[in-house]
This record gives structure tokens, C-alpha cells and sequence, in this order.
């Protein structure tokens, strides 16, 4: 039961983070939008471990009511979900799924003694940028090189080359649809930006076409969900899958999203879907790819503004990681970086999660291995369906046009983890 709280708690972390960016004069309802609520669920749960006294408290705080240990067990099922993909399906290759955590701490500050093995420590004393091309290349090599510059020599990243500690999240994930789209099929068409503002951007199309798909229709929204293959071939067993939530009005989103806010923690239940496919008429999805880079600016107001504060304040409140932790040394920069591309033969994305801490001095590398996740449910309570009321038409058609802005999430199915989430404005917009 804790890992189904927790979880609950990891939907609801999404909704809080995906309101707060819409919110954000940079990344806004005007722009499209991908993050990560894995990679940034991960590293908060890292970083709790490090802290110590009020932080700590307020780091777990923020995470939700489900506690510590409910997090910290979440956080290692985390990082092994590409095990849980393929588990069932020996020598599988699809979906490719990658994530890991590691922590690099100032060689000349002492680690607490019991650091998360194994160790190493990198050879560049004296030289952060050094240390910051280190941290890259692991970032780049984690992500199928998706995921790079993620720490660079600009003010923007707060000073981050600069820094004695960096806790870092990152995942890849590769899949194709257990029903394509065809190449072929894909034209261009109308997608309306706002009420006044029409672009023509590729839609794709398929076999979809006059078939069966999961599509939930709820007053002022519908949802589709399109699975993800598992295994060498289609119909193996379905691990993960996309949910597109397509607002009925065109400049609908704001209140879709804060629709689904209102109940966060029910708006990902399989039940979101009606248990048998249902008929569909027209489908058109478009093309997109989505880029974000979250800076210290950003990222820190961010997580001030959803009342976390007390990391970036300074404080030796981070014990649990360093034996001696200087004097006015906070996380200083929390850094992301997410990208998404969705076309007709499925999904690529990637992202990186930085916690930084100044000051600067040679890194002490601790690589995080964390074992194997359990297969866990969301278990009982209200559905989205029971919260909004379901309202399937009587002639069981379904038309699923997503031709103006919508919000998508890509979901672990087994435990109901959100592995990705975004909108959508503009496909055109990178």
C-alpha cells in the first residue's frame, strides 16, 4: 500500500509541476511543454537522502503524505523500468527503456561514511569545466545523446560547472506503437494554435482508421490511449503506453488542466478508457517533437513557488551526504532537460535532472545502483469516470481529432508511474 500512496503521490507531483510550467512567463501556455515526473522524482528523492533535520522534512513534504521510505523505494523501481519492460519478454529490445542515477560530491569535502556504492572519483582537481564535460558526456551517453549541454559555462545555469555537488536523474525511452501509423498516410491539415491562429502541420493516419482504439469521452474531453509494443512483435504484453487528453473547446486546455488538477490522483486510472475498445471514426494525431531546458531561474522559483525552499537556502542541512557540508553551500540550480518526438512509428524521449551545489572544487563520483521494481497497481478509489461522468455517445463512434492544443502523458501501465508529460500548442514549434 505505500508504493500505491506513493505513486498517487508521483500523479499528483505531475499535475502540480505541469500548472506551475504553464504558469511560467518562459515556459508557458504559449509554448509546448515536455518534463520528466521520473528523472524529477528520482532526484528529489536522492537529494532527500542526502539532506538532513527540516530539509529533509520539507524535501519528503513536498514529495507527499506517503513518506520516506515509500518515496525512496519508489524512486529505486524508478530506475529500473526498463527491468520491469522486459522482464516477461527475455532478450526483448522494445521498448528500450534507460535510467540511472548517480552523485558527484567535492573530492576535498568529506562524504558521509556510508555513501551509495559503488565509487570513483573523477580526475579533475582545479578544473570544473573538466568536471562539467565529464558530467555531460554521462548525461549524453545515458540518453542516446538526447540529453546534452546540460551544464554549461553560461550565467544561466547559475554558476553550475562551479559547484562541489551534483545529484543527477536521467532516462531514455524508445518504443513503437503496437499499432503504427502509416508513413504514406500522414498529410497535411489544420491545426489551430488559438480560436484565430490556424498552422498546417503533418497529421498521422493508420490502420487506426474505422478500427477499435481506447478512447474515454468525458464532458469537455476526451482521452486516447495508444499502447506501446512489448516484446518482438505486436500484441505481446502492453508495459507502457501514451494518453492524449484533447479538449473539446480549441482554446479548451486551461480548463482541461485544471480539470484533471482536481483530481490528479484518479486522472490516470485504467478506467480512464472504457474496458472494451470502442469504434472510431476519423483519427488524426499530429507529428510533434518537444525540447525543454529547465535553468536555475526557472527551475528554482519553480519549486519556491510549490513552497520548497529550504534546499536552496544555506544551511548544513545535507549531513546524510557529507560528513562535514560547508557553510553556505545550498542547491543552488536545479537543472532539466526533457525532449519527446512522436511520429508514425512511435516515441523517443529522454531527460536529465540536475541538483546543484555550489561551491566549486573536484567531484567525487558515487554511481547509484538500485534493483528491481515490483509489479504494483494504483489500486481502489474514484475513477475520472465516476469524478467528471463518463458520456460515450449511443452510436459508439468516435472521432479523435487532435487538431489544437492537448496535453499528453506516457505511463508505466503496471503501476500507474507517469514517465513523461507535456502539451502540446503548436507541433511546429520545437
Amino acid at each position: 500500500m505505500e508504493q500505491v500512496a506513493a505513486v498517487r503521490d508521483q500523479v499528483e507531483l505531475t499535475m502540480r509541476l505541469l500548472h506551475h510550467l504553464r504558469l511560467d512567463d518562459k515556459h508557458g501556455a504559449t509554448t509546448n511543454l515536455a518534463f520528466s515526473p521520473l528523472s524529477l522524482h528520482a532526484a528529489l528523492t536522492l537529494l532527500a537522502s542526502g539532506a538532513a533535520g527540516a530539509t529533509r522534512e520539507q524535501i519528503v513534504a513536498f514529495l507527499g503524505p506517503a513518506g520516506a521510505d515509500a518515496h525512496t523505494a519508489l524512486a529505486s523501481k524508478e530506475a529500473s523500468t526498463g527491468v520491469l519492460a522486459c522482464r516477461r519478454n527475455a532478450g526483448c529490445s522494445n521498448p528500450e527503456v534507460r535510467s540511472a542515477m548517480a552523485v558527484w560530491v567535492d573530492a576535498s569535502t568529506p562524504p558521509s561514511p556510508t555513501p551509495p556504492p559503488p565509487c570513483s572519483r573523477l580526475p579533475c582537481a582545479g578544473n570544473p569545466a573538466a568536471a562539467s564535460a565529464e558530467i555531460n558526456e554521462w548525461f549524453s551517453s545515458q540518453t542516446g545523446g538526447f540529453v546534452k549541454d546540460i551544464l554549461s559555462n553560461s550565467d544561466d545555469d547559475g554558476g553550475a560547472i562551479s559547484a562541489s555537488v551534483f545529484l543527477a536523474s536521467s532516462l531514455y525511452f524508445n518504443a513503437y506503437w503496437d499499432h503504427p501509423f502509416f508513413p504514406h498516410l500522414t498529410e497535411e491539415g489544420d491545426f489551430h494554435v488559438s480560436p484565430d491562429h490556424d498552422v498546417r502541420v503533418p497529421f498521422m493516419a493508420g490502420s487506426h482508421q474505422h478500427g477499435f482504439m481506447d478512447v474515454g469521452c468525458y464532458p469537455g474531453f476526451n482521452v486516447l490511449r495508444m499502447m506501446y509494443r512489448t516484446g518482438g512483435a505486436a500484441g505481446g504484453n502492453k508495459m507502457f503506453a501514451m494518453y492524449i487528453y484533447l479538449p473539446d473547446d480549441r482554446d479548451g486546455l486551461p480548463e482541461l488542466v485544471r480539470k484533471l488538477g482536481s483530481s490528479p490522483a484518479a486522472f490516470l486510472r485504467k478506467a480512464i478508457v472504457p474496458e472494451q475498445p470502442v469504434a472510431v471514426g476519423e483519427l488524426k494525431i499530429p507529428k510533434f517533437e518537444v525540447s525543454l531546458k529547465v535553468v536555475q531561474v526557472e527551475a528554482s522559483r519553480l519549486l519556491r513557488d510549490l513552497g520548497l525552499d529550504l534546499p536552496f537556502l544555506p544551511d548544513d542541512s545535507f549531513s546524510g551526504m557529507l560528513l562535514d557540508p560547508p557553510q553556505g553551500a545550498p542547491v543552488s540550480s536545479l537543472l532539466h532537460q526533457c525532449f519527446v518526438n512522436v511520429n508514425e512509428e512511435g516515441t523517443m524521449a529522454a531527460a536529465g535532472t540536475v541538483r546543484v551545489r555550489s561551491p566549486a572544487h573536484q567531484p567525487w563520483a558515487t554511481q547509484v545502483t538500485l534493483g528491481p521494481i515490483a509489479a504494483t497497481t494504483l489500486g481502489s478509489g474514484p475513477t475520472v469516470g465516476e469524478i467528471m461522468g463518463f458520456a460515450m455517445p449511443d452510436d459508439q463512434i468516435v472521432d479523435f481529432v487532435a487538431d489544437h492544443p492537448f496535453l499528453f502523458f506516457i505511463v508505466e501501465e503496471v503501476s500507474g508511474l507517469v514517465v513523461f508529460a507535456g502539451q502540446v500548442v503548436n507541433p511546429l514549434l520545437h
